[in-house]
């Protein structure tokens, strides 16, 4: 289904309302007669929710611009600073973190929270105190949205059993941000979220299917498909990190032995690299050294054992685009071409068109702004702003 096609009926005034915002916020229409020409939706029905969004400070129309050639421009329609923010909250293996956000996933304000241990009571205390002082920022917020490590129940919003993260297992996240905050909240895995934002607004925003890979002491990974995030009919979202690309490797916290976490994860590599070279140095000061064999080779097994993963998650799925993300965001050009070219040499399906390899556009902060990108989302389909 294209996403871009409103539909005409009374039901879907709201759905209609969503695509016509979406399509202004991110700039792929600019004007009355763009958004006719992309949704289909007739010139008065386009009209109407432009000047209702005007009426409701949503969007801001700029002055007519004089042109040369005969008649006038178009009057551009942009999103209103005045329009309505979307809270987020990131619960990462370091740090708790909140975020406020534009409609267009624009940053506006952070808050965190770093540990070195942590309880299920701690874990929601911190949450609670950064979104706290995010929200004295900011009265106009449409919702809050949580992205979670995994694995989490997306359905019933509880984390479930993530690996190393301090034994914390079963919290009810979602039950717990609903009954202190009068906003509607949405949450899912980080990722997923992440994926959900490069979708939106970044390296995705023209595909259909494609996966986000995350890398840091933990490897994730999230999915667009058919322009949805997919999740399991269980709530469960996809986990690349374990994936096992050694059947008698080491064993794994998830039960499995040889998962690809154990081999390419951030502070793995990290380590093999310090002890290799001798150097103190942080993960990307190593993707700077010239000519030192022992940690391009390091790095190079690294994309290998990456790729291996990558290729049979990609014969399952067949997506357009692979999404770098968090400490890949480190890497030099040289790794990520790497990758492309390991991935696509050996991919089932030859002869059809190459699969890119891209950096996230919104960098580290794709699982943060992913955050807030699940109230944005609900935005846009209508279910939420406009009841």
């Amino acid at each position: 289904m294209d996403q871009r096609k409103g539909k005409n009926s009374i039901s879907s005034k709201r759905y209609n309302r969503g695509l016509v915002l979406r399509l202004i916020a991110s700039g792929e229409c600019s004007s009355r007669i763009q958004l006719s020409r992309t949704t289909r939706l007739a010139k008065m029905t386009v009209s109407n929710i432009v000047s209702e969004f005007l009426d409701r400070g949503l969007i801001e129309e700029s002055e007519e611009e004089l042109t040369e050639a005969c008649g006038r421009n178009p009057r551009k329609l942009t999103l209103s600073e005045n329009a309505p923010k979307a809270a987020g909250l990131l619960i990462f293996r370091d740090r708790i973190e909140a975020v406020l956000c534009t409609l267009d996933l624009k940053i506006l304000d952070t808050e965190h929270v770093y540990f070195q241990e942590l309880t299920g009571e701690k874990m929601m205390e911190y949450s609670f105190q950064v979104l706290d002082r995010i929200l004295e920022k900011e009265e106009n917020i449409l919702g809050i949205g949580a992205a979670v490590i995994g694995p989490v129940d997306t359905r019933e919003g509880i984390l479930l059993n993530p690996p190393r993260f301090y034994g914390i297992e079963n919290i009810k996240i979602l039950e717990a941000l609903k009954s202190r905050y009068p906003f509607p909240v949405y949450l899912d895995h980080d990722n997923n979220s992440a994926a959900l934002a490069e979708k939106l607004y970044g390296a995705g925003k023209k595909c259909q299917d494609f996966l986000f890979l995350g890398i840091s002491n933990g490897i994730g990974s999230g999915i667009i498909s058919r322009g949805e995030v997919y999740h399991s009919i269980r709530g469960l979202s996809p986990e690349i990190g374990h994936v096992s690309i050694d059947c008698g490797g080491p064993l794994c916290s998830c039960g499995s032995r040889g998962c690809l976490e154990l081999y390419a994860n951030t502070h793995v590599v990290l380590n093999k690299l310090r002890s290799v070279t001798g150097l103190p140095l942080e993960f990307g000061e190593f993707f700077q050294l010239k000519d030192h064999q022992g940690a391009e080779e390091i790095l190079s097994q690294m994309v290998r054992d990456i790729s291996a993963a990558l290729i049979s998650t990609m014969n399952l799925f067949n997506p357009e685009l692979i999404v770098l993300g968090h400490d890949c965001m480190d890497w030099s050009d040289k790794y990520v071409e790497m990758l492309e070219d390991l991935i696509n040499e050996k991919k089932m399906a030859q002869g059809q068109e190459r699969i890119p390899v891209r950096k996230a556009h919104f960098g580290k902060n794709a699982q943060l702004a992913g955050a807030a990108a699940n109230v944005v989302n609900q935005v846009f389909q209508g279910k939420l702003l406009f009841s």
